[in-house]
């Protein structure tokens, strides 16, 4: 059993200790500190497990695990028995009467890996001499030897760590007067030494955490309380900037949930029906002050490019810049609604909540100079009751929705700017979460989403548990068509196995249907309007329903043409602090992308509410 476990947490939610693992399962552990041993522990396991008959982890840690070095590969051993099945019911079959024997039998296997353990090759002394020993295990081990002069040290590794070779560490103990332990995570090798009534320096000396990993720089510094080595010089000085991951460029989830996002309670415009006839905001103007003035109106309608129109109104921000941008705290957004209202009497009229709003959707008032928003005309709003050319539509009764997530790429989608993604636990619990909370009475509308390859992994028994207890609950498959997040395996639904030959294409929707699911929608993440009604049917829709974002994942398919902005774009942000495209960037005057990012996607052409991104191609 191979497992990487993850200090730091570069990747994962915890920074799970699998030696305890090892200890609670009785399952011997192989702890590998570089390529070298990865591979000959991985062999090494093998042996031990054919002599046991026990299962045998094998345990990296992610600097092994993302490393490259050369390694010497040795003997290729080729199987040369022929494959079988023991049927023996009473080592397969935990039934009590069998359950008992083989624990019994578990325990005179782990007496027979404590011989093997205290005299294998991967726990080793080296004695120099000296009266200070060095105990570690993993990474921590080798950074130490890179520190430190090992001619003035005595040293013992330990590879082969559970059952715990207690005999070759009391023999290193006897050579020694000091032992200092080195250990990432847990102080798995000071408990087992405080068990040997043994004496050393550890975390609490060292002034190490549980948490996080080793770096060259944190153990010489810690070192160095010891009087061992020298401080680093600078370590801040020579830190690189973080990099925080983000979805990828033309990655079809952020089109996705850029569209979720748009999916609030809000006035819509369709570019392809507006004619720019401007009668939206007449009858806004009417219906607020009765009288016909544009300047008036809480909806303004805007020349895309020469062709096209669009009327913009307030988007109903999930944390409204506007009012954070307001220095006298005249605006407030309704915890229940999202609509933001203005108190004339704060309001100065300064206008930095026009300058915070990425959507141009507030302006202030021509004669009273305070500001002015759209308040949906409580859910009824009369621009889009007026709009002759049915342009405009209003997205629902609700402002708000929850968002459950799952383990892929797209649990990225929880970091700004996108702030899509509300939960994730585990592969297939995005999809109970979203039902548990329907079913304990929250009112909002729940959406789960979840990846084509966790879905056909643990997403399904969830999606039948919504359909059989009735549960309001719109799942969202995001299929890319693979194993995105862990090297591009082939799912079910791509057609191939993971050897690359052909296979029977597994189709999602066909699945949700024959599930009883009766809405079912497959989308083009692409197609930001058409993603965006639909979403907007499954907001109101009641009952159990599933969409399907089909797009393959970018990095599987050919560029497109990149795009490039226009002298029409005048920053306004909304292509990088709405969207957030990594491709894109800012400066005073424009947007700029680069091309050796962009991938062609033409999603940020539709986000752009100027007309001011277009193809090369």
């Amino acid at each position: 059993i191979a497992v990487c476990d993850d200090p730091a947490m570069h990747s994962s939610q915890n920074e799970q200790d699998t030696r305890y693992f090892s200890v609670h399962s009785n399952l011997p552990l192989l702890d590998a500190g570089n390529p070298q041993e990865a591979l000959d522990m991985t062999r090494e396991a093998f042996e031990i497990s054919e002599k046991l008959k026990l299962p045998v982890i094998v345990r990296l840690t992610t600097r092994v695990a993302h490393g490259k070095a050369r390694v010497k590969l040795g003997r290729i051993q080729k199987a040369n028995r022929q494959v079988e099945f023991d049927k023996n019911g009473a080592r397969w079959v935990m039934v009590p009467s069998n359950a008992i024997r083989q624990h019994k039998i578990l325990q005179l296997k782990l007496a027979e890996a404590k011989k093997l353990v205290n005299n294998s090759r991967f726990n080793v002394i080296e004695d120099n001499g000296s009266q200070v020993g060095i105990v570690g295990s993993g990474v921590g081990y080798y950074y130490a030897r890179s520190i430190l002069d090992t001619s003035k040290f005595s040293w013992l590794k330990l590879g082969f760590v559970y059952p715990f070779p207690s005999d070759i560490v009391k023999e290193f103990a006897s050579k020694v007067k000091t032992i200092i332990v080195v250990e990432e995570l847990r102080p798995y090798l000071e408990e087992n030494m405080q068990r040997l009534n043994l004496n050393f320096l550890g975390k609490e000396h060292l002034g190490l955490d549980e948490t996080g990993e080793f770096t060259p720089d944190t153990l010489r510094e810690a070192f160095s309380r010891l009087g061992l080595c020298d401080k680093p010089e600078n370590p801040e000085e020579l830190a690189l900037p973080p990099r925080p991951p983000v979805l990828c460029p033309g990655c079809p989830h952020r089109a996705f949930y850029y569209s979720l996002n748009m999916v609030s309670q809000s006035i819509n415009c369709d570019p392809q029906k507006c004619v720019g006839c401007v009668i939206c905001e007449y009858a806004c103007s009417w219906t607020k002050e009765q009288v016909f003035n544009p300047l008036k109106s809480r909806i303004r309608a805007i020349r895309l490019d020469p062709f096209s129109n669009a009327a913009i109104a307030c988007k109903i921000c999930k944390e409204a810049p506007c009012v954070a941008a307001c220095p006298e705290k005249a605006l407030r957004q309704s915890p229940e609604t999202g609509i933001v209202a203005v108190d004339e009497d704060k309001c100065t009229g300064c206008g930095w909540c026009v300058s915070a709003c990425d959507h141009g959707a507030i302006t202030l008032h021509p004669n009273k100079h305070k500001a002015i928003v759209c308040d949906m005309c409580n859910g009824e709003p009369e621009c889009v009751r007026f709009c002759p050319e049915g342009a405009l539509s209003f997205s629902g009764k609700t402002t708000d929705k929850i968002v459950t997530g799952d383990i892929g790429c797209y649990t990225l989608g929880v970091l700004p700017p996108v702030n899509t993604v509300h939960t994730c636990l585990c592969m297939g619990a995005g999809i109970s979460q979203a039902a548990g909370m329907f079913h304990a009475g929250i009112k909002d509308k729940v959406f789960a989403v979840i990846g084509d390859s966790t879905f056909f992994h643990a997403g399904m028994p969830g999606l039948l548990n919504i359909v059989y207890n009735k549960a309001n609950v719109c799942v969202i498959v995001l299929d890319n068509r693979s194993v995105a997040m862990t090297g591009h395996q082939p799912t079910p639904g791509s057609g191939k196995t993971a050897m690359g030959t052909d296979a029977k294409i597994i189709r999602i929707q066909d699945i949700a249907k024959s599930f009883g699911i009766e809405k079912v929608a497959v989308v083009d993440p692409y197609d930001v309007q058409k993603t965006t009604k639909v979403l907007r049917e499954m907001l109101s829709y009641q009952g159990p329903s599933v969409i399907i974002s089909e797009r393959p994942c970018p990095l599987r398919i050919e560029r497109g043409p990149a795009r490039e902005v226009s002298k029409e774009c005048n920053s306004c942000g909304m292509c990088v602090k709405v969207f957030g495209c990594p491709a894109i960037s800012l400066t005073v005057e424009r947007a700029e992308i680069d091309p050796t990012l962009c991938w062609g996607c033409g999603v940020c052409e539709q986000v752009c509410p100027f007309g001011a991104i277009r193809s090369t191609g």
